[in-house]
């Protein structure tokens, strides 16, 4: 794992982390899936403007090809996070959704025919553990049943979407699978608040602030990092990124909003970094190891 790959692993956190601060914005004045329908439209129009400029590049390929990953991320994820969120409390779901680790741990090998190792799965379930003490510590849980599955559907969405970003990845640059996603989200949500008569036209500041950010950053810029990385390294590695996620918006939440942070989410934070980074550094060993001994051979055949 470069050091490109790590630095868009933080940088796609911190865009996250801070997202939903913009988003929590813009629900105070138009309804959920108005506001993705603004979301992906934004994004949709940004890579559109930056292709005709010649900053990206868009080729003729069958895009159609990728609908599996835009309909476990932008689709499905997006349904089952904004719909599990009106049953449980956000505490709970952010410990749910620190399970994408683990579940692209135990789907890694079904689907993409990776070989897991001991300390994937001890640094995935380090990681769970220090965004429960982060955000479930003292907390009482009042979430539903309901509420729990949909969020677990969340979770697994987003772990197939890892799997089949990476599978694509060899057929599809990081900026053409990022532009399907946002156009599939855009059409997508757009149609769903028509049908559902929920979508306005809104001026507010507020929510033209959300949409440039989460437009902008959040979805192009972000899910771009998120594709990039899946096509450098394993789903196992990436995704640990995503409970750094964790970490930024309570640092976020400190600095802008002034909340207290206790010891216990300092454990917590300083788990998901150990875990993060403990994993990256034997992840790059093994290949370092697997390169020399490969090498070894051929020298040897030689």
């Amino acid at each position: 794992m470069n050091l490109k790959v790590i630095l868009s692993g933080i940088a796609m956190s911190t865009i996250f982390g801070l997202s939903f601060l913009f988003t929590k914005n813009a629900l105070d004045y138009v309804p959920v899936y108005t506001f993705l329908s603004y979301r992906f439209g934004m994004a949709t129009l940004v890579m559109l403007l930056l292709a005709l400029l010649g900053v990206i590049k868009l080729s003729k390929k069958p895009y159609w090809r990728l609908w599996k990953v835009a309909l476990f991320e932008p689709i499905l994820y997006f349904i089952f996070e904004t719909n599990g969120l009106k049953y449980t409390t956000s505490s709970e779901a952010g410990m749910l959704i620190a399970m994408i680790p683990i579940f692209v741990v135990i789907l890694s090998p079904i689907f993409l025919k990776e070989r897991i190792r001991w300390y994937q799965i001890v640094f995935s379930v380090l990681s769970f553990f220090g965004v429960f003490l982060i955000v479930g510590h003292g907390e009482k849980f009042s979430g539903t049943f309901l509420g729990e599955i949909l969020i677990l559907g969340a979770a697994f969405s987003s772990a197939f979407y890892n799997m089949f970003s990476r599978k694509y990845s060899t057929e599809f640059t990081p900026v053409e699978i990022t532009f399907f996603m946002m156009f599939s989200g855009f059409l997508f949500f757009t149609v769903v608040s028509l049908i559902s008569g929920q979508f306005t036209i809104s001026f507010d500041t507020n929510v033209i602030i959300s949409v440039l950010y989460l437009g902008v950053l959040s979805s192009t810029v972000a899910f771009f990092l998120v594709n990039f990385m899946l096509s450098k390294v394993s789903p196992t590695v990436s995704s640990l990124f995503s409970n750094l996620t964790t970490v930024i918006s309570v640092l976020a939440g400190s600095l802008f909003r002034h909340e207290r942070i206790n010891f216990i989410q300092i454990v917590g934070m300083l788990l998901i970094l150990i875990s993060l980074v403990s994993n990256s550094y034997l992840k790059q060993r093994d290949t370092s190891m697997r390169t020399s001994v490969s090498r070894g051979g051929d020298i040897s055949d030689g």
